[in-house]
């Protein structure tokens, strides 16, 4: 499969790089090229106001995954909330131009809006829990997830949504694991490996009987140093509880429907 990854010079994109090009012809765009170029690995150099970029990397796609964003509220906010609420509309529009048969938007735990404006309302979360991001990057993520379902429902393209948690990898950021006290509250304390989200993309573009849906993408425990139970009734008293069974590294949010419509199952974890 040729798949096209915006993005592709992050944290996330380097690692999807090395971990699908063996398999697929990958195409990456970013405004700066990758420190590491895989052998193979087709780079185009622009942005996602760059329509022209856009057309050049989807071109012949059956596949993209949509990493490119402002990944934080860094002002100037409504840079913020533009460049990811018109990058994303570009990306689903050019994709469709091009006839690419699946695009995989990179969403964001922040889409609730945790740690920010709302608690969570029970445990574990998961895709059917109110999303009530007020602040721009959060609100460009909920938002986003909207285009794509839209686009899906007028166009028919497959488009799903990741929510993803906070993002490691092997020399990259598994030192800031675990999370102490209300550290990585707006990630709701939960992590994922990049090596297991490839995979989990990777299905999720093969699984041509979904249209369109909305997953949370964490690792199979939780990222705070604490058990689970203890830090949801000290900090979240009033938060229901919804575990059929509650250990000590149970993760905060859940996983089950990408288990159930994808065969999910996180390989990786900071414990080990």
């Amino acid at each position: 499969m040729r798949i096209a990854i915006t993005g592709s010079s992050g944290l996330i994109g380097t690692v999807l790089l090395q971990e699908l090009h063996q398999r697929h012809q990958i195409v990456g765009l970013d405004r700066t090229p990758p420190a590491d170029l895989p052998p193979g690995v087709r780079f185009v150099q622009g942005d996602l106001d760059h329509r022209q970029a856009l057309t050049a990397a989807f071109a012949g796609a059956q596949g993209v995954i949509h990493l490119a964003a402002v990944p934080y509220d860094i002002p100037p906010l409504h840079e913020v909330f533009r460049i990811n609420m018109q990058g994303t509309y570009n990306a689903l529009e050019i994709a469709v131009e091009q006839k690419v048969r699946c695009l995989l938007f990179a969403s964001s735990i922040m889409a609730y809006g945790f740690g920010q404006n709302v608690d969570p309302q029970y445990f574990p979360v998961d895709e059917e829990h109110p999303a009530l991001a007020n602040r721009p990057y959060g609100l460009s993520k909920r938002l986003g997830e909207e285009l794509c379902r839209t686009f899906t429902e007028r166009c028919g393209h497959r488009t799903h949504c990741f929510r993803l948690t906070t993002a490691v990898a092997p020399g990259k950021r598994y030192d800031f694991l675990p999370s102490r006290e209300r550290q990585g509250e707006v990630g709701i304390y939960s992590y994922f490996d990049i090596r297991d989200f490839a995979l989990l993309a990777e299905a999720a573009l093969l699984a041509e009987h979904l249209a369109h849906e909305v997953f949370l993408v964490s690792a199979g425990d939780s990222g705070h140093a604490d058990p689970t139970g203890e830090v949801i009734a000290r900090y979240y008293p009033q938060a229901q509880l919804r575990y059929g069974r509650l250990e000590a590294a149970t993760p905060f949010v859940t996983c089950t429907k990408a288990r159930r419509l994808l065969d999910f199952a996180p390989r990786h974890s900071w414990r080990t």
